[in-house]
């Protein structure tokens, strides 16, 4: 038997349908059947047509695997009506982006499996059609290149588009004179993606793209190897520990994400093949664990709610080829509490893997993540490449988020396209955190603006915030993040940083520092899902279905506060101008009294039920907790902050500069 692309021999498969991959048999014919009764439009959709690329690919799977003709009929209803329409794609890019890649991707691999099932005159009809598109997507890459997806090495446009076209020339190897170029240009794209990709596995623009268009990395790589034996699981440190980020940035019970960045909703996190093809790849049961976890139980609920389409249902296919079931799970449990990702600033802090249990993250890092900041200007100033797009990276230094199993207790924007500064849970100064506004990409529209000033590598060295210290000790973590490079130049900031302390997530503070050349009013921004009751001058509660959170507020000036309701809708894709994502934010505002030069802010979050005690005296945050007492200290004239913990008699101290 002759391979197949993507798949190589398919009889070990086979072998294995009825024991081996019998639930992922099942799910893959489960999930062929409803393509049965969706009805096709004889005209494309005024709206993405992703949907029909992938079916095909799980339909011809389906017959190949069961020999069942309903199978064979539906894969050719579907490749019949892509066959039918004119263009591929709606209203942007029409032809050269992702309706077109994920229908070029699915109908070539349709085309190669089930050509053995076709007659020669739908055979030429589809790869002429194949041909066609291919050759379009691959003219318009090199038209482009430097500017728009062609060169954005980090984002899913081109990815998904490459992968479209790398498919496209194995399946037309020997029959189209391109073939080899569309293969060569592909290799040569992604050989710079798999290398330019932050090295510790963060992805900039959050859960929702992480799962979307970072599946195509997985799709890609495996392509690769099948087709030329190339294997990137072997030399990409990124592939090797990106399900580690995922991981991480899931809530206390795992059914929803830690959103930061362009997310949808919370839902639109979950891509149990690319799970099990680490699992597979590299022999990790945490992710066989998790893939699993999720098909037995959180499978329906990620298709209905998820707003991200096609969606989980589709992956079948992927998750049919890539399951090893020689792979034992492991327990959760077994990992760190904690895991500090360098590149993106982004730390992420559990108190158990209890599906109840708590789950704190916050991020401070350059624009895009430390090594694509750093690479994109290389590649601009060294090619003339325009690589840094940076729209699903929202301005979020030092913004947290918090939750407790699936509840959460602060919010983020969602998927956002005119980006206000207290969209997020940050510190503004005169209402300010970044030279742009109200747009989709806010950091290079900032860029933009400075450029008129400032060299590209001066902002290249100073756009951008940082973390000047990290400590585990124990469950002992201190933190601390430092983005005054991100305001507006003439705000003069010295200092804008928030230091995290927490032991276990008994409760955790904050220590926020603002200082100027210049006087301001300092705001430091709380968004959550539901509204704080106030108690008391900088006291509150939130009240919660699995605790009430108290919210206490300090400062070394004085400070007041307001509360107001933001709704934030934006359109998801111009494909689908009438398609909105909508998030509702309660905000509390705490701010300066009167314009300062410099001012601290202390914050602290307790639990109801903690015996917890808090106090503020003297620039000392003082909390007692069971038998720890915890003391932070801000010197008034250095503003170095000290952090002691005592037990007992054992102390231990810590100084941050």
């Amino acid at each position: 038997m002759s391979k197949l692309v993507f798949i190589g021999e398919l009889d070990p498969y086979i072998e294995e349908i009825e024991n081996k991959r019998k639930k992922q048999y099942i799910r893959l014919l489960e999930h062929a059947d409803s393509y049965e009764t969706m009805v096709l439009p004889a005209e494309h959709p005024k709206k993405s047509s992703t949907y029909m690329g992938i079916a095909i690919a799980n339909l011809a799977l389906a017959y190949r695997l069961s020999k069942k003709e309903k199978y064979l009929n539906e894969a050719k209803r579907f490749m019949n009506t892509v066959l039918s329409y004119e263009k591929w794609g709606n209203a942007h890019l029409v032809n050269v982006d992702l309706s077109a890649s994920w229908i070029l991707f699915g109908l070539s691999l349709g085309y190669d499996w089930l050509k053995p099932y076709l007659n020669e005159e739908e055979r030429i009809r589809i790869a002429t059609k194949i041909k066609h598109h291919a050759k379009i997507i691959y003219d318009y890459r090199k038209e482009t290149y430097g500017t728009d997806w062609s060169t954005n090495y980090y984002q899913n446009h081109n990815w998904i588009n490459l992968n479209g076209l790398a498919t496209a020339g194995y399946v037309l190897q020997g029959e189209d004179e391109h073939a080899k170029d569309y293969i060569e240009m592909a290799k040569e794209n992604f050989s710079r993606v798999y290398s330019y990709m932050a090295d510790d596995g963060s992805n900039y623009e959050g859960v929702v793209y992480w799962r979307y268009g970072g599946m195509w990395l997985f799709v890609y790589a495996h392509l690769l190897k099948q087709q030329e034996g190339i294997d990137y699981f072997k030399t990409c440190d990124y592939l090797k520990n990106t399900f580690y980020y995922r991981l991480y940035q899931s809530s206390g019970d795992y059914r929803l994400q830690m959103n930061f960045g362009d997310c949808h909703d919370r839902h639109s996190g979950h891509t149990p093949c690319v799970y099990y093809k680490v699992a597979a790849e590299y022999g990790d049961g945490y992710a066989q664990t998790f893939g699993n976890l999720v098909l037995n139980e959180f499978l329906m609920e990620e298709a209905e709610e998820s707003k991200v389409k096609p969606g989980i249902l589709p992956e079948a296919v992927f998750e049919f080829l890539w399951y090893d079931s020689t792979v034992e799970e492991k327990e959760l449990k077994e990992l760190p509490l904690t895991r500090f990702f360098e590149d993106l600033g982004l730390l992420m802090i559990r108190d158990s893997w209890a599906r109840d249990g708590k789950v704190l993250t916050i991020k401070c890092g350059h624009p895009g993540g430390k090594k694509q900041w750093k690479k994109g200007w290389q590649l601009h100033r060294e090619e003339g490449i325009d690589g840094l797009a940076l729209s699903h990276h929202h301005p979020d230094n030092l913004s947290y988020i918090f939750a407790r199993g699936g509840e959460f207790l602060t919010c983020e924007d969602g998927y956002n396209r005119n980006i206000m500064p207290d969209n997020h849970n940050v510190i503004l100064v005169d209402q300010k955190y970044t030279d742009a506004q109200d747009v989709n990409d806010v950091y290079m529209s900032s860029v933009e603006m400075r450029l008129k000033q400032e060299s590209s590598e001066e902002i290249e060295k100073t756009y951008c915030g940082d973390v000047t210290f990290f400590k585990q000790d124990g469950s002992i973590v201190i933190y601390k993040g430092e983005t005054a490079g991100v305001y507006p130049k003439d705000l003069k900031m010295r200092e804008v940083s928030r230091t995290l302390f927490t032991d276990g997530l008994t409760f955790w503070a904050f220590v926020d520092v603002c200082r100027s050349e210049d006087t301001h009013i300092y705001t430091i921004i709380s968004n959550t899902d539901r509204k704080a009751e106030k108690n008391g001058d900088g006291s509150y509660t939130y009240v919660m279905e699995s605790g009430n959170i108290r919210y206490h507020v300090f400062s070394d000036k004085g400070i007041q506060d307001k509360f107001y309701s933001q709704d934030i809708v934006a359109v998801m894709t111009t494909q689908e101008p009438d398609k909105v994502c909508r998030s509702y934010i309660q905000t509390l505002a705490t701010e300066s009294r009167c314009k300062e030069k410099a001012q601290v802010f202390v914050e602290c979050f307790t639990f109801e039920g903690n015996k917890t005690a808090v106090d503020w005296k003297d620039h000392m945050l003082t909390v007692q907790s069971e038998s720890n007492l915890y003391g932070i200290h801000v010197d008034a004239e250095t503003y170095v902050i000290t952090v002691k913990v005592k037990n007992g008699t054992e102390e231990k101290v810590w100084e941050l500069h």
